[in-house]
């Protein structure tokens, strides 16, 4: 028994004659049903009832096509599932991203890298408007940023993926008297020391809060800002995913609190993709593992 022997089984049971099987197959029709002739015999039972008006499937034979037919669709996909790999493999993904997200991808892109060595992978940071400028003019696969529906560019020659709410939320101590709070109100921030990652969305963020929030410092060193609010010197804000991948929060040294937002205010983080550019298949991938990742992290 082989591969090409299941092949003309299913393609005769398919077209009910031979003579069209031979044809669909490139082969003699004698060669075709030889080919069966000598499963058949193998197999001990016949498969098909042959006549002048075509090939008629046996009982028992129904059994043997529906094994073929199995057996061939494990090939292809087997044939897919590589061919997809070795696509993947040779491929190079380039992400621009906002700050905010950066260590849940680099998270990802670890994982990537150790399922397909051969792959290239480049991250960059930018403001939202270079990702989306970055993604429109090729110069990046994919984006990510955050941005409120309402916002959303039109007509730029974007896809926008919306992933995951970008709930806001403040990160305090364990230590400090704020981390028993199960919300914060907008107006309580004012009063707050703030050390705040350099992300224009959380910097646009602050100054709608009013002049008098007291911002100790600004940094794009994520362990600097939340070793500063594990001490309690100061508190600080940001998406709530973009805590989840630390160890700070993961050990419980910093509390992260809902903030009572106004429904205008919230945000999604979204994939963005070029309209003109098809995604590669590495780059779906990529973004496929970021989706799982915040769902688990949900």
């Amino acid at each position: 028994m082989n591969l090409e022997q299941l092949t003309y089984l299913v393609e005769v049971a398919k077209s009910g004659s031979f003579t069209k099987a031979a044809q669909n197959c490139h082969i003699t029709v004698t060669g075709i049903s030889r080919s069966i002739s000598y499963l058949e015999q193998e197999l001990g039972i016949r498969i098909f009832s042959r006549s002048r008006a075509g090939a008629v499937v046996t009982p028992e034979g129904h059994m043997i096509i529906s094994k073929a037919r199995a057996i061939l669709n494990q090939i292809h996909e087997l044939k897919s599932e590589a061919e997809s790999y070795s696509e993947i493999n040779d491929s190079k993904i380039r992400i621009a991203t906002i700050p905010g997200p950066i260590s849940l991808l680099i998270h990802v892109l670890i994982g990537l890298r150790k399922e397909f060595p051969g792959i290239q992978l480049e991250i960059s940071e930018h403001g939202t408007d270079a990702v989306l400028e970055n993604v429109r003019t090729d110069e990046s696969d994919i984006g990510f940023v955050l941005l409120n529906e309402g916002n959303l560019p039109k007509n730029a020659g974007l896809l926008f993926e919306r992933l995951v709410k970008g709930n806001i939320v403040l990160g305090v101590s364990a230590l400090s008297p704020l981390a028993s709070l199960r919300a914060v109100s907008l107006d309580a921030l004012a009063d707050l020391p703030f050390v705040l990652y350099n992300d224009p969305y959380i910097i646009d963020f602050i100054k709608d809060l009013g002049d008098s929030v007291d911002v100790l410092f600004t940094s794009n060193n994520i362990e600097a800002i939340l070793q500063a609010v594990k001490e309690d010197m100061a508190v600080t804000l940001g998406p709530d995913y973009s805590f989840r991948a630390n160890t700070m929060y993961e050990n419980g040294d910093v509390i992260t609190i809902p903030l009572e937002m106004p429904s205008q205010k919230i945000s999604y983080l979204w994939s963005v993709s070029s309209k003109e550019n098809q995604t590669s298949k590495a780059a779906g991938l990529f973004v496929n593992r970021v989706v799982s990742m915040l769902r688990q992290l949900e």
